[in-house]
């Protein structure tokens, strides 16, 4: 079963998952900015003696991907972006300032994948779905044995994505979660780019922009 922990960073309180599964382990929109996230993040992983694999991007937004560098470097390994992202990603380092957060760097060690890319963890099948709205290529991973979702901005709960950023769309996001993310079980915990876990039943009954 995998085993989930959650961190809340940056001014944005951006949360960033490390998921592993025996000594394994890899990190979903890391959002660590300072050497205090920095600390925090490395003490969990290396006090559970945990063996990081990847990064998982869900979205090229700042604050889903500030600690990539970081992390790509502390361990040698890649970070996996949205494909159809690549411009927003490579524009950071021009933007990032703006938000306060100056030392910002792109980490070089990445790759992009698609919702037809083929991501495996111990062992276990990722599910990639494109769910465009909030960015234009929006990704969320989703593992089927332990019905558990990454969806990062997409849905929240009782609430979606702000769709008022560049790329962004109201209605290409309600279809989005309506006709791809609903399609998953009532069951499906789903663990957002911000805020406390929700699942499927939940926001499908009680989010008042999808009811």
């Amino acid at each position: 079963m995998l085993k989930i922990k959650s961190f809340t960073f940056n001014a944005f309180q951006e949360n960033t998952y490390v998921v592993s599964l025996d000594n394994k382990c890899f990190i979903v929109d890391p959002g660590n900015s300072s050497d205090e996230e920095n600390e925090e993040l490395m003490l969990y992983i290396s006090s559970n003696k945990l063996i990081p694999e990847y990064v998982l991007i869900t979205h090229c937004h700042v604050d889903h991907v500030l600690g990539t560098n970081f992390l790509t470097t502390s361990f040698s390994i890649k970070a996996y972006l949205p494909e159809s992202e690549k411009k927003i990603y490579d524009e950071m380092v021009n933007y990032a300032h703006l938000f306060g957060f100056e030392n910002y760097n792109n980490s070089k060690d990445i790759k992009y994948i698609t919702k037809d890319s083929k991501l495996v963890f111990n062992g276990l099948d990722i599910d990639i779905f494109l769910l465009p709205g909030h960015s234009p290529g929006h990704l969320a991973f989703y593992f089927d044995k332990d019905k558990k979702c990454f969806s990062g901005d997409v849905i929240f709960k009782n609430s979606i994505g702000r769709t008022d950023l560049p790329g962004g769309n109201y209605k290409t996001l309600i279809n989005s979660i309506k006709n791809e993310l609903f399609l998953l079980d009532d069951n499906v915990q789903i663990y957002p780019g911000h805020g406390p876990i929700t699942n499927i039943y939940n926001e499908k009954h009680l989010n008042p922009f999808l009811i």
